[in-house]
């Protein structure tokens, strides 16, 4: 970089790939043109003591000097341009000496002035010839005899001009290496400058950029040429602490730092100090550094430690503060607050059967739906999994956030749809009310918790309030669960055994015909030591959210497998049994080939076996239950619908399953003979798509002739037979075909 580039402020390395040839400072570049104006005068001052006869020839180099002075002036001030006034000069000089006048002599000034001059103005190698050129014009004067003096004293100006020429020389090829060097060694940091990610900058004592990078420059989003040499107050107008605190430096000479500087969405913290030159201050410098992606980071990360990465929710930690101020608000102020507690029921089937990118997004659907149906202020968290809560501030009773749960219970009840796919989940939500200065946080949760559990236990999709008496059942429930797994690895659930009859057409007479058996239902059984008999109701689906079901299931069906083959062998009727295929056996990728393995094993066909599923565990994922049953019947497996008629989809789905019998809910059967007609008309639908149909819950005679005479083809219930041990149901086999109690 050129020393008047350094003045003028450029902060890039001069574009010559090398300085020594034409580095020369700008003023003697001004300075070079006024050479030839001044030797012009210097041949007027001649032209008074000179003959007339020189008139025209002094007045004609002086026109020539004044035409290349005035050119140079005004802007001609290239290599070329210097070389032309130096060549001019010489030839001018030693036209004027070779006329031989007696006043010839004063223009040899314009040699020594030629020689003192240029080499400094000349570019490197032109330069090195006015040592040598110069002298030797001078001595091409001899031959003439207007060398002014006789020869010696000519060859000792002729020395003295290569003298000259070459000392000058000498500092100007002095002087370009000291510029070179120092320009390669500014490009060299000037490369690191510009590379850093830091902007750099300084201002003169006018507060004028005259260095700086191209971060810096990335603050007013202007290029690095448009900052040269114009005022931080005309740059800087987005970002005026930059100017104000370029001031403050300025006039108490102190530095300062650790000031913010923001310009929309970004940020920057800036430092600032004198730049001082020995006890001269010279300007002021100043450091930028950009902070924007370290802050967004900064937040993105404080965003994550309080919210959930999946849906974006307030996660536990950021809910229990909340929770905790609610709470001491309620306190001071006297208002209600109100936890929810909410859980997605079968979510690990979805999971299971549709993977986990399915089960995401359906916490993603979830979490929008419960965020849409809560009101303005209320908070919705996701606690993890698929434990979801809700903190109603203010809420004025218990039935206000009841009527918020049943909101939650019901946007969940509508499809769902997951990638390419249409399924339909419920949720199970507890509700308490917090006591006001009693409780804190995890108090408040652990109750919700509590209270969410007995929804499930009451059956799902359904809203629990907690009751006081229920925080003693969190210890019994961790035990139950202990007692349950005890009970699976150890096969104490036993399979009781329901007979299920063929309803024969009635005779002549109007009566029924009796009743054979064609089959039985085998149902899990747990007798807890110590507590009795465990309803099937609560330990199936609590072995479900274990992840027990598939053990107990595979366990379940090949005992009742056993059974039936042995009984078919002694009886030699062909014996049907149904056993019952819960939603996450259904889900799990390998069912039908476990289905078919315990077939083989126990020696049992495939058309004897019968197993059935809800009508809500089909239409979770329809899409795979249709592809999971369809597999099981090309397998030779009967596929049966139980508790059918309590769905509220499945009618127009049914066309479409693969359905072999459709098992009337025993709920119908109860309001016999008023709901004669609901039951025929089920009977004739099973009928159109060719399934059979058995009713469940025949407990009276009447309720066996009703269904008798609407033409169900098979029926079991207390009235025909309660569930029978093992060995009861192998008596109860062996005896007559009529084994209906009269």
């Amino acid at each position: 970089m050129s020393a008047e580039s350094l003045t003028e402020g450029a902060w890039r390395p001069a574009d010559d790939p090398d300085p020594r040839r034409t580095s020369v400072p700008q003023r003697l570049r001004f300075l070079e043109p006024l050479t030839c104006l001044a030797l012009a005068v210097h041949a007027l001052a001649i032209q008074v003591v000179a003959d007339e006869g020189w008139a025209s020839a002094i007045n004609g180099a002086v026109a020539i000097l004044v035409v290349l002075g005035v050119v140079g002036l005004v802007g001609w001030q290239g290599p070329a341009s210097v070389t032309v006034r130096a060549a001019a000069i010489l030839v001018l000089g030693y036209l004027l000496m070779a006329l031989n006048d007696h006043v010839s002599g004063y223009f040899l000034l314009w040699y020594f002035v030629l020689a003192a001059v240029y080499p400094l103005v000349l570019p490197r190698e032109i330069g090195r010839l006015v040592a040598v050129v110069v002298p030797i014009t001078y001595l091409a004067l001899l031959p003439l005899e207007a060398a002014d003096g006789p020869a010696p004293v000519a060859l000792v100006r002729a020395f003295s001009l290569a003298l000259v020429a070459a000392f000058v020389h000498t500092a100007a090829s002095a002087y370009r290496a000291a510029v070179a060097d120092r320009d390669r060694a500014l490009a060299l940091l000037d490369t690191y400058v510009d590379a850093t990610p830091v902007g750099l900058g300084f201002w003169d004592l006018d507060l004028r950029f005259r260095r700086l990078n191209d971060a810096m420059a990335a603050l007013a989003g202007l290029p690095v040429k448009q900052h040269l040499g114009r005022a931080v107050t005309d740059i800087a107008t987005s970002t005026p602490p930059l100017a104000l605190n370029l001031h403050r430096v300025l006039m108490s000479g102190q530095p300062v730092g650790d000031v913010e500087l923001t310009d929309g969405e970004r940020a920057w913290t800036s430092s600032y100090f004198p730049v001082r030159l020995g006890g001269t201050v010279l300007g002021v410098g100043a450091v930028v550094i950009d902070v924007t992606d370290q802050r967004q980071a900064a937040r993105a990360l404080a965003h994550s430690a309080t919210h959930d990465a999946l849906t974006g929710l307030p996660n536990r930690a950021l809910f229990s503060d909340r929770l905790e101020v609610a709470l001491q608000q309620a306190t001071r102020g006297g208002g209600v607050v109100a936890v929810l507690f909410c859980d997605v029921d079968r979510f690990k089937v979805i999971n299971d059967s549709l993977g986990h990118a399915a089960g995401d997004d359906l916490l993603r659907a979830a979490a929008a739906r419960l965020t849409g149906v809560v009101r303005a202020g209320d908070t919705v968290a996701r606690l993890g999994g698929d434990e979801f809560a809700v903190l109603c501030q203010e809420v004025t009773d218990l039935e206000e956030a009841k009527a918020v749960g049943e909101r939650l219970c019901g946007v969940l009840r509508d499809p769902i749809e997951v990638g390419d796919r249409i399924i339909t989940s419920t949720m199970s939500v507890g509700v308490t009310i917090c006591v006001a200065g009693e409780q804190d946080a995890a108090d408040v949760l652990r109750d919700a918790d509590v209270a969410m559990y007995q929804a499930k236990d009451a059956g799902r999709d359904r809203v629990a309030v907690f009751d006081a008496r229920l925080r003693t059942s969190v210890s019994e429930r961790f035990e139950f669960h202990g007692a349950l797994r005890r009970a699976v690895d150890q096969g104490e659930i036993t399979v009781a055994y329901q007979p299920v009859l063929a309803l024969g057409e009635p005779g002549p007479d109007g009566e029924p015909s009796r009743p054979e058996v064609v089959g039985v239902e085998a149902l899990a059984r747990w007798h807890r030591p110590g507590h009795g008999d465990v309803s099937p109701a609560v330990f199936i689906p609590m072995a479900e959210d274990l992840g027990l079901i598939h053990a107990l299931g595979e366990q379940v069906l090949r005992a009742a497998c056993t059974a039936v083959r042995r009984w078919r062998d002694e009886t030699g009727r062909p014996l049907t049994v149904a056993v019952n295929l819960s939603a996450r056996q259904l889900a799990e990728a390998g069912c039908v080939d476990d289905v078919a393995a315990v077939l083989s094993d126990v020696g049992l066909p495939p058309t004897a076996l019968q197993l059935e599923i809800t009508e809500s565990v089909l239409m979770v994922d329809l899409e795979h239950s249709l592809r999971q049953l369809g597999a099981l019947r090309a397998r030779g497996v009967r596929v049966a619908v139980d508790d059918f008629g309590t769905g509220y989809s499945s009618l127009a789905y049914l066309r479409d399953l693969p359905v072999d019998i459709l098992k009337i809910d025993q709920s119908f059967t109860r309001r016999l003979p008023g709901d004669q007609e609901m039951l025929a008309f089920i009977v004739q639908l099973a009928r159109a798509i060719g399934a059979t149909t058995v009713v469940e819950g025949v407990e009276t005679r009447e309720q066996l002739d009703v269904v008798t005479r609407v033409g169900c083809d098979q029926a079991q219930g207390y009235y025909l037979s309660r569930p029978l041990s093992p060995d009861a149901a192998a008596e109860y086999l062996g005896a007559t075909p009529c084994a209906v109690a009269r």
